[in-house]
């Protein structure tokens, strides 16, 4: 693994253990194994290595969602799948996911928002804008949707690492959650 690989995972952990404000970049630099000096040479800013991790985050999931998607077509299945897969990642993936809600919540995100993020290039947003087009979905603005669904998986997600669930009982969880979920928004 390169250094500025190892300073993005240091990174990654230490903001979500201590916070983005508690965590100096002088302790992501130690606990890398590298001079702080070194850090700045990849990330000029403290700012700056906190968005870049977060859409390196948003890429690494999305490429995985996209990947491994049962179907491309515009249909139930393909909802259902981008909602297990997603929320499959966000659970292979704790520290990841935990700093991308981190974010989130954060003024970082509110400072890019605008500028940034563009929630139309998302799989799950085209996906219910698609949706939303041949009146598969309720009429309703497409960012409200993704809104309502992000939440689910995240409702969803912090229920099964808070409780101790058979496998077979988280499976029967998501495809019931699913079910609410499709109920909401299908049209």
């Amino acid at each position: 693994m390169d250094k500025k690989q190892i300073i993005i995972n240091t990174a990654t952990q230490l903001f979500v253990e201590l916070g983005f404000h508690g965590t100096a970049t002088s302790k992501i630099a130690q606990e890398a194994g590298v001079a702080n000096g070194t850090l700045f040479n990849y990330f000029k800013t403290k700012d700056e290595l906190i968005v870049t991790l977060y859409h390196s985050i948003l890429e690494e999931m999305d490429d995985f969602i996209i990947e491994r998607m049962s179907s491309h077509s515009i249909s139930k299945e393909s909802f259902q799948s981008l909602f297990v897969v997603t929320l499959f990642w966000s659970l292979d993936n704790r520290t990841q996911y935990q700093y991308m809600q981190q974010f989130n919540h954060s003024p970082y995100f509110q400072q890019i928002a605008p500028t940034i993020l563009n929630q139309e290039e998302h799989p799950l947003f085209i996906l219910i804008q698609n949706g939303i087009d041949i009146v598969l979905l309720k009429p309703m603005p497409a960012a409200f949707i993704f809104s309502l669904v992000t939440a689910h998986i995240n409702g969803l997600y912090n229920y099964i690492i808070a409780n101790d669930l058979t496998n077979e009982a988280q499976l029967e969880l998501i495809q019931e959650a699913f079910d609410l979920l499709w109920k909401m928004i299908e049209d």
